[in-house]
């Protein structure tokens, strides 16, 4: 007798969530293979570094266009959805929690450091950092919510920095003055050891990653917009109720992706206008671009959640959920194994290969990391680094190999 695997139930893990989660860290380690894990713009004399023929420029702006920025985006939502889903078991146990979760994001920032140690672009200790406001807002009503989302995902934090630096005349950082630093740490990728390694980014590559996160750039507040996003819908039931949203989600998938094309013409139509890449304008086409590829994210989730409701989707969930499960370990793990094939303390492959091949490679480690979570979570509850992080929130070790009932949540 066979039974299909339930996309999801209340008192449970749901599993269409880890299933996206496990999809969206299918992004991000295409988008990080393709850039070698550099983490930092190439010197001028490898500007071509990942690009080293026709369709390996092909191969780059597929990621451009349908990964870059919108998995992130994806995994960013996945965080705030879990904040809530932790938030509303507690509340329902009638365990205090906000203690226990500012403790958790403390450990979360050591393992995000550590990570950190090995590729500069780790967004654990930035979760962890920005996570902390949360606290502030798991009360808040669900309009409070909507409209701080859009405040920090519309970009005005980038149109205060931009008016604080206009008002009091003080330049921008000009990008060309980072060449002689991008040389040095391409160098030091390339040729360093591994402590040389680890000095570069604790120190330098730790600063430019909070520059990126929380200048006009403004990834650390985009985060922090699709952390609340990720705490409305989980307060609207949204994935235990999937198969009543299927209308809903053909309707996302539509108009979305019309929003797109709209957004994509004015954009096109905006930046050949713009000479100054420091001015207004350009801040608010940085703006429009980042609500793109916030629309681009939705537009793939909702297709991803229909393939869940289809006729594959037991098969998807079952495949996905348990590397969704594994999120944190898988994560570490994609930039151990890149940082190994690419820098110089392992293989030092940077430059060797371009976006198409890295591209296969990057499906390759996925599948091989797919079938371990599921070999992995047949035999334990949790993924390594989950089993540390809740022995380390819960102050004991935690149960690790499974004894008889398996344990959902």
């Amino acid at each position: 007798m066979t039974t299909t695997t339930p996309i999801s139930t209340p008192a449970s893990r749901i599993l269409s969530v880890d299933a996206l989660r496990g999809f969206a860290l299918l992004g991000i380690m295409i988008v990080h293979m393709i850039e070698q894990y550099l983490a930092a713009g190439p010197p001028k004399e490898y500007s071509n570094y990942a690009a080293q023929h026709d369709v390996d420029q092909v191969f780059m702006a597929i990621s451009g266009i349908f990964l870059q920025g919108k998995f992130f985006a994806i995994f960013s939502f996945l965080f705030g959805l879990s904040f809530f889903l932790q938030m509303d078991a507690s509340a329902r146990k009638g365990e205090p929690f906000i203690g226990k979760f500012i403790w958790r994001l403390v450990l979360l920032f050591v393992i995000g450091f550590i990570h950190s140690l090995f590729y500069r672009g780790d967004i654990l200790s930035i979760y962890a950092m920005v996570g902390l406001g949360l606290v502030l807002f798991y009360r808040a009503s669900n309009l409070t919510l909507l409209i701080f989302a859009g405040i920090f995902v519309g970009g005005i934090p980038r149109m205060i920095l931009w008016a604080v630096r206009y008002a009091l005349d003080i330049p921008p950082i000009e990008w060309e003055s980072l060449e002689p630093q991008n040389a040095w740490y391409y160098d030091t990728v390339k040729n360093g050891s591994l402590l040389e390694v680890f000095a570069a980014n604790a120190t330098v590559g730790f600063k430019m990653k909070l520059f990126f996160q929380f200048d006009t750039v403004s990834r650390g507040y985009i985060t922090f917009g699709l952390f609340l996003l990720g705490i409305w819908v989980g307060r609207s039931r949204f994935f235990e109720r999937l198969q009543e949203n299927r209308r809903l989600l053909i309707r996302l998938v539509w108009q979305s992706f019309l929003a797109i094309v709209v957004l994509g013409l004015a954009l096109a139509l905006m930046f050949s206008q713009i000479k100054d890449y420091n001015s207004l304008p350009a801040m608010i086409g940085m703006s429009l671009g980042d609500i793109g590829n916030c629309l681009i994210a939705l537009f793939e989730v909702s297709l991803f959640l229909l393939l869940c409701l289809g006729k594959w989707g037991n098969g998807v969930i079952s495949a996905l959920a348990p590397y969704g499960k594994m999120a944190l370990t898988n994560y570490v793990m994609q930039s151990l194994i890149g940082t190994f094939i690419f820098f110089g303390w392992g293989l030092g492959q940077i430059g060797a290969w371009g976006a198409s091949i890295n591209f296969g490679l990057a499906i390759l480690l996925y599948i091989l990391q797919v079938q371990f979570s599921k070999w992995w979570l047949k035999r334990y509850q949790y993924g390594p680094l989950e089993w540390l992080w809740r022995s380390g929130t819960q102050r004991r070790w935690a149960n690790l190999r499974r004894e008889g009932v398996i344990e959902l949540g």
